[in-house]
């Protein structure tokens, strides 16, 4: 199988890093997503179960040439849906067309749909009251990706954040946001505008190797083309957590983000290893002299205005200052977020965030200083 891992724009480089840490050595990015060569069900289930920053798992089924309809139809009929699809599933067409002479999204899908049932059952009837495959129609550049989605719901649905909260950072970009930082678990982790708790719970989870898909369900489980892999991702999930003494605050001036942010906590198994404190961001103080504060603070976009974000740029310069080899690291859409700051970021990426284009900054701390003897 080749495999399709979608990526909000920005964060592919920190895919193919997890999926490395996972095994997967010869990952590539193409058109924001990135590739895998060589997979079977059982990477299905691996990746679905402990890919961090991918949106979801696509098994690339075929991809042609198509500049007209009946080359449409022909190519998706090619598809030996007969042993991918069960007796009864019910199919879902979705479509995506980019620079391409087949455009009309209803139009492709329909015909996507009469291929994969024509190939099913000929000129028969075709009941769908089993299992839900969703099907993706890419064209791109006039050739066609026939992409079969193995995730179902999106990877950022962990399971443990069920209650809502005013503009929260995806749980994928949450976690790539953590994996582009120098943290590691002996390090204080702090985020100074937690709101319902996901930067903390990201880092606890991370630093505990829990699977970030153990609590929920896919697809592909319902398939019998994939039969039993499900329980061997189980069980290695099971394997690879660990225990260890964490350090992590999420910070916020909302009680009632606060409270929101521990139901979450202990939904997703990690209450115990992160503290959250009601207090002014510009107030934070810490006996710790090696932290990393990771941060989405309000944009001035969508809520509050733009002085206030404006406001907390200066202020986390200051805190920046205060605290002896921190490094502090936030994802903002001001475009003079480093001006406010009080200095240039040692690096810059950009990233979206919700559909709005941010940049990333990445403030190091101090070098330590090397004595020398005379």
């Amino acid at each position: 199988m080749k495999l399709l891992i979608p990526t909000a724009a920005g964060i592919e480089a920190v895919v193919k890093r997890q999926l490395a840490r996972l095994g997967y050595l010869d990952a590539r990015a193409v058109n924001g997503r990135v590739a895998v060569d060589g997979c079977n069900w059982l990477d299905v289930a691996r990746l679905n179960m402990f890919l961090r920053s991918g949106e979801r798992v696509l098994v690339q089924l075929a991809r042609f040439e198509a500049t007209d309809f009946d080359a449409l139809f022909e190519g998706v009929a090619a598809v030996p849906w007969r042993d991918i699809i069960d007796k009864d599933g019910r199919v879902t067409v979705v479509t995506k067309s980019v620079n391409s002479k087949l455009f009309a999204h209803h139009s492709i899908q329909s015909i996507g749909k009469k291929a994969i049932v024509k190939t099913l059952v000929g000129n028969g009837f075709w009941q769908e009251t089993g299992a839900d495959y969703r099907v993706e129609l890419d064209i791109t550049d006039d050739v066609v990706s026939v992409n079969l989605d193995t995730t179902g719901v999106g990877l950022h649905k962990r399971g443990y954040r069920t209650i809502p909260y005013d503009a929260p950072v995806k749980e994928t970009v949450a976690a790539a946001l953590i994996d582009l930082t120098v943290w590691n678990p002996d390090k204080t982790f702090t985020d100074l505008f937690c709101g319902s708790g996901t930067l903390p719970i990201e880092a606890a989870l991370k630093a505990l190797n829990v699977a970030v898909g153990a609590n929920r369900r896919f697809d592909y489980e319902q398939w019998s083309a994939a039969s039993g892999v499900r329980s061997i991702a189980q069980q290695e999930a099971q394997d690879v957590r660990v225990r260890r003494k964490l350090e992590i605050i999420g910070g916020d001036v909302s009680q009632r983000a606060l409270d929101i942010a521990r139901v979450h906590a202990a939904q997703a198994g990690v209450d115990e290893y992160v503290k959250f404190v009601l207090q002014p961001a510009a107030k934070f103080t810490s006996g710790a002299s090696y932290g990393v504060n990771v941060s989405n603070p309000p944009y001035g976009v969508r809520l509050g205005d733009e002085d206030e974000a404006r406001a907390v740029a200066c202020d986390m310069g200051k805190l920046y200052r205060s605290l002896d080899k921190w490094n502090f690291y936030f994802l903002t859409p001001l475009l003079d977020f480093e001006r406010l700051f009080g200095r240039r970021a040692d690096k810059k990426r950009y990233i979206y965030n919700a559909g709005i284009k941010c940049s990333y900054y990445s403030f190091n701390g101090p070098k330590p200083t090397v004595s020398t003897k005379v």
